[in-house]
């Protein structure tokens, strides 16, 4: 069976929300110095913005959102998997199965068009942020780690093998 049915199963139909824009976000010195993967740690995070669904839409992703209105950074212990929908439109899709603090689940449709230049980055296991349009406008102009990180829902994402072969397949068509 496959993970996505198993997950479907224990939370009934997944909502599905767009990513429209996505942030490559580094602390300040980090993103301009040459640094090794050691030394990065868990930067860059990759933040996906998406339209928060309807409240009457929102099922299982509810909890996932609701992270962004308490205090203080959220982390979420989620089980994530990359798929391709549509290869030839480039068409990618993040199901995030959430276990702890909250259990949700959601689906992220992302076209790839938009991470080209950093789709390697995200297969090789970025850490994930998940954030909306109204916490995205704060997140371009603030230079606070801290702070930023309050606008964001983190999970962590496995090296995705058939994304880093997208990402490769992607970059030479170009």
């Amino acid at each position: 069976m496959s993970v996505h049915r198993e997950l479907g199963q224990s939370y009934g139909t997944w909502p599905t929300v767009v990513a429209t824009e996505v942030l490559l976000l580094w602390p300040r010195g980090v993103a301009t110095a040459p640094v090794t993967v050691d030394e990065a740690g868990r930067w860059p995070v990759f933040a996906m913005v998406v339209a928060e669904p309807p409240a009457e839409d929102a099922g299982s992703a509810r909890p996932l959102f609701g992270l962004l209105d308490e205090p203080g950074p959220a982390v979420v212990a989620a089980e994530t998997t990359w798929s391709v929908l549509d290869a030839s439109r480039a068409l990618l899709c993040l199901n995030v199965r959430g276990v702890a603090p909250v259990e949700c689940a959601v689906r992220v449709l992302l076209p790839a068009a938009s991470v080209l230049g950093v789709l390697d980055v995200v297969a090789s296991g970025a850490t994930i942020g998940i954030t909306t349009r109204d916490r995205a406008a704060r997140l371009r102009d603030r230079v606070d780690i801290r702070g930023a990180l309050d606008d964001l829902v983190l999970l962590s994402c496995p090296p995705s093998a058939e994304l880093a072969a997208l990402a490769t397949t992607l970059e030479t068509s170009r």
